[in-house]
């Protein structure tokens, strides 16, 4: 039995994944077709790769193996919307863009807010663990999900977690499927927290001497009783960093916020206090979301540090490029210690990731390549150094994967 259709050399091409391309396509409309598909897929040992829209597919290893794209895109919908309980739960391929509109209907939002594109879908966003500026105060999809229905590697279908918020009892068997890049199993409904839209909203570009200062008011922000949505920093003319500070709350209390914030931001030499009106605010939220570009050849980068070395990792990332003589662009979100930095293409730029990945690693941090050639890929492990979570993550692997068909060699460890 088959549950796939077969691709001719064009359509296959159009699937491919790191150069590789598959046999079959899978587009699937349920949660049983999903079952019946990994079914038959482990019955003849195909390796499957799952995909919604397909817009974050550049990030995972090389697979070793790809002969099935299983297509969640037509796994739409809302299932329940309690809005009163502050949950929805919806499948898989719903668009994140129609997700937000439904609970814009009733002044809620869903506070993942990264990088999207027309085609990228709630699982998508979930399985890549994706978030934006937001998450300094709302968190990422590991605070926000839930509940989840996955099929396993074996045509299981699983439910982990529930539909309301107060639901505790048992593992956290959600957190296993967030980031796991479809290794282990593929998601086909997702229940998660929503919150208010909050009643005003404003947003503030401040201009710093250097990313020192840019941090030094961040942690100004960090110990005060201030609950800023978002602090982002991107680079200025020279060394200064412009902080961009969102915030939402009701007008008397962004009122005293501001003050505070003008003060705070005196204090730690700021160069200039612009309040952003509304359509400003919403480029420059944007611009912070979209990831920096790098140019055709050149990789993409994400650090992850403690607030305290931010400052550090900026100047590192900075200066190792210069010295390498390759073109660069750095974002912060200062207040959560996520940097991002696209690189241009170099004979120095394998080197310059090793490099830095060692400095990470040593100050506590981690470095992940979000994107780069796949030759690069043959080179180095995206995704870091296990390390002594290896054999964990194998032994879960062989639990919910036992043919070893879900994307093999994607995961971390090229697992």
């Amino acid at each position: 039995m088959s549950a796939g259709r077969e691709l001719g050399r064009r359509a296959a091409r159009a699937l491919a994944v790191d150069d590789r391309a598959p046999r079959y396509e899978a587009a699937l409309r349920d949660e049983a077709e999903v079952a019946a598909a990994l079914t038959w897929a482990a019955a003849d040992r195909l390796a499957v790769i799952a995909r919604g829209g397909g817009t974050r597919l550049d990030l995972g290893n090389v697979p070793r193996a790809y002969d099935v794209a299983l297509s969640t895109a037509h796994l739409g919908g809302i299932v329940e919307y309690e809005p009163a309980d502050l949950t929805i739960t919806a499948r898989a391929g719903t668009p994140f863009i129609a997700l937000q509109a439904t609970l814009a209907e009733n002044g809620q939002f869903l506070a993942l807010d990264p990088q999207t594109h027309p085609g990228s879908t709630i699982g998508g966003i979930v399985a890549t663990n994706a978030s934006g500026p937001c998450r300094l105060r709302y968190g990422t999809a590991r605070d926000l999900v839930i509940g989840t229905r996955v099929v396993t590697g074996n045509g299981t279908i699983a439910r982990s977690g529930g539909r309301v918020v107060k639901n505790v009892t048992g593992y956290d068997l959600n957190k296993l499927y967030i980031g796991s890049l479809g290794t282990l199993a593929v998601l086909t409904e997702v229940t998660l927290k929503v919150s208010p839209r909050p009643r005003e909203e404003r947003t503030l570009a401040i201009l710093m001497p250097d990313i020192d200062a840019a941090c030094a008011l961040t942690y100004r922000l960090l110990r005060s009783a201030l609950t800023p949505t978002a602090i982002e920093a991107a680079p200025a003319d020279g060394e200064a960093v412009c902080v961009t500070i969102h915030l939402g709350d009701r007008r008397v209390a962004l009122d005293r916020t501001v003050r505070d914030i003008t003060a705070y931001a005196a204090e730690a030499g700021a160069g200039g206090i612009e309040m952003l009106d509304e359509d400003a605010a919403r480029d420059a939220l944007d611009l912070l979301r979209a990831e920096p570009v790098a140019p055709e050849g050149g990789l993409r980068v994400r650090l992850a540090v403690p607030i305290g070395e931010v400052a550090w990792a900026w100047r590192e990332i900075a200066s190792r490029a210069r010295a390498a003589g390759l073109a660069h662009d750095i974002r912060a979100s200062s207040g959560v210690g996520v940097l991002r930095a696209a690189i241009a293409p170099g004979d120095g730029a394998l080197a310059l990731v090793r490099a830095l990945r060692a400095l990470v690693r040593e100050h506590l941090g981690t470095l992940v390549v979000e994107r780069c050639p796949t030759a690069m890929k043959a080179e180095i492990d995206v995704l870091g150094d296990p390390g002594d979570s290896q054999i964990i993550a194998q032994r879960l692997k062989a639990r919910f994967d036992p043919h070893g068909i879900m994307a093999p060699g994607r995961f971390l460890g090229r697992l």
